[in-house]
């Protein structure tokens, strides 16, 4: 009997609080990732709302009697950032904070072993292996994988409602369920996945009609090599709120849904879905695999991918009527202040280098200022006409990743190179120093509350912000666009490093150039 003692309930609300929705949700989509990064095709959902129990089953390589010793630590995981999709057993064990027991049975050939787990108090959470392997075992007939059973206190979950579940899956592991990514996710999951509640097969749910609809991929470099497929659709109709905006998934798992991560948004955004599937976005996942890493290296890969997300979605929009913002060069007179800011953002780059690939750096020393044309680069990304291209992506070197294993180095060895630079003890090498290619415009956008916002190394100013409007009137536009340049580039600092010190570090060096 194993037993572990830590201030488990503490521990567990903390991980709980880590993810950006419900404990329930959080159950079902960690208990589908950790299928899937057991190489699980097939994962069924049984509710018994009689006996309060929800059973999980998949049939992935299951674990041998050292990981399911280790998978009761709850202080400690397996996964490390960067690797799967899925948490380190987390579905089951935050079910200790609503279950009164959870049985977990395993199998992967050579072993086959079950265990009791229940949170007894604070700071204990005993397990013991138990005899269920019998004629009422989930893994009778299964050569190997992992069944895991959440024994209710009551029948108030969520998780004993059929539908629920099912919405969960769908909301989280949308691409997997959309025939568009099938070809692109089989260097993941050769196999195919399938899910089932109570016997049922998940697909998707019947969507609204829709006005118009476009396909793309995403490319990058000169050779277009093919890194994520995606779609965007015009609905008759509002959305519900969960599915308006664009999704971005890695390996089947949508991380972020809206518009604020993408930094470009829709006229009319709750007529506007869309997702985006790059399985090389794995790689830079946090440990809970709920958001994307945000230190220097990773972030650059992330801007990387985003750049290229912004380049092909934006020129759709404008198809499809959602974008008729005015943009204009700044006034002959901002050209001094444009070459201020890049002056402070050249000395600050080397605390804040997380913020460097925002401003396409360029190879040469010459200072790129001045007003962006705005024009979409297809060098970077590739929208497609129809959906058939789409499910042909597999041609390209994407479909390479890995045909018979489910392997992060796979993955990253068959993506393109992504063109950061050489880099030392993951640190990029600075080398000569190149001044940003900071450059200033000016958008049109009533009903936004935002100062601004940062596309393609341009810092755009909401010149119909009700702020802007006042303090024009009194000669203080050149202050406004400092300090919303100040605010828009905030937003992408690491998460430890404090916003308000970095606006007020900006603001005094500016005030210093005077």
């Amino acid at each position: 009997m194993g037993e572990t003692r830590v201030n488990l309930h503490h521990l567990l609300e903390d991980i709980r609080d880590s993810y950006p929705f419900p404990q329930e949700e959080v159950i079902v989509t960690e208990l589908v990732a950790n299928s899937l990064d057991s190489h699980a095709s097939d994962m069924r959902f049984i509710v018994d709302s009689e006996k309060y129990v929800l059973a999980v089953i998949d049939n992935g390589k299951g674990m041998d009697k050292k990981e399911l010793d280790g998978y009761h630590n709850i202080a400690s995981t397996t996964k490390t950032r960067g690797m799967g999709i899925g948490f380190a057993g987390v579905g089951a064990k935050l079910s200790l904070l609503i279950a009164k027991e959870v049985v977990t049975e395993t199998a992967n050939g050579n072993f086959r072993g079950a265990t009791s787990w229940k949170l007894e108090n604070d700071e204990k959470a005993p397990w013991k292996y138990i005899t269920t392997f019998s004629a009422n075992s989930k893994l009778s007939n299964f050569p190997h994988g992992t069944a895991v059973s959440i024994f209710f206190k009551s029948s108030n979950s969520e998780l004993l409602n059929p539908e629920f579940i099912k919405k969960a899956i769908q909301k989280h592991f949308y691409t997997i369920l959309d025939p568009t990514f099938q070809t692109a996710l089989r260097c993941i999951y050769k196999n195919g996945i399938n899910f089932y509640v109570n016997e049922e097969k998940i697909n998707l749910s019947e969507m609204m009609d829709f006005e118009k609809s476009k396909a793309f991929k995403i490319q990058f470099g000169k050779k277009a090599k093919p890194v994520g497929v995606g779609f965007i659709r015009k609905y008759k109709e509002p959305l519900d709120e969960e599915k308006r905006g664009i999704a971005i998934s890695t390996c089947g798992k949508v991380i972020k849904h809206g518009w604020d991560w993408l930094g470009i948004s829709a006229k009319n955004p709750d007529y506007i879905s869309g997702v985006v599937e790059i399985p090389g976005l794995s790689l830079i996942l946090t440990t809970n695999k709920a958001d994307f890493l945000k230190d220097t290296a990773s972030l650059q890969k992330y801007y990387r991918y985003r750049k290229a997300i912004q380049e092909v979605i934006e020129p759709i929009l404008k198809e499809f009527g959602e974008i008729n913002e005015s943009r204009e060069k700044p006034a002959k007179e901002l050209h001094p202040l444009e070459k201020e800011i890049r002056g402070i953002l050249d000395n600050m780059l080397k605390d804040f280098p997380e913020l460097d690939p925002l401003f396409g750096r360029r190879k040469n020393l010459k200072t790129d200022i001045g007003i962006s044309t705005y024009t979409s680069a297809l060098e970077s990304g590739t929208a497609v006409e129809k959906d058939s291209e789409i499910t042909n992506i597999n041609n390209g070197n994407m479909g390479n990743a890995g045909k018979n294993t489910r392997n992060e180095e796979n993955i990253e060895n068959n993506l393109p190179d992504l063109d950061i630079g050489e880099q030392k003890n993951g640190q990029p090498l600075e080398g000569k120093r190149k001044q940003p290619g900071l450059m200033i415009g000016f958008y049109d956008n009533k009903d936004s509350n935002e100062l601004g916002k940062i596309e393609e190394g341009t810092v755009w100013i909401n010149n119909e912000h009700p702020a802007f409007k006042r303090i024009a009137k009194s000669g203080g536009e050149k202050y406004h666009i400092v300090v919303s340049t100040a605010f828009v580039l905030s937003g992408y600092l690491q998460e430890q490093k404090s916003l308000q010190s970095f606006i007020n570090r900006f603001l005094s060096d500016w005030g210093k150039e005077a």
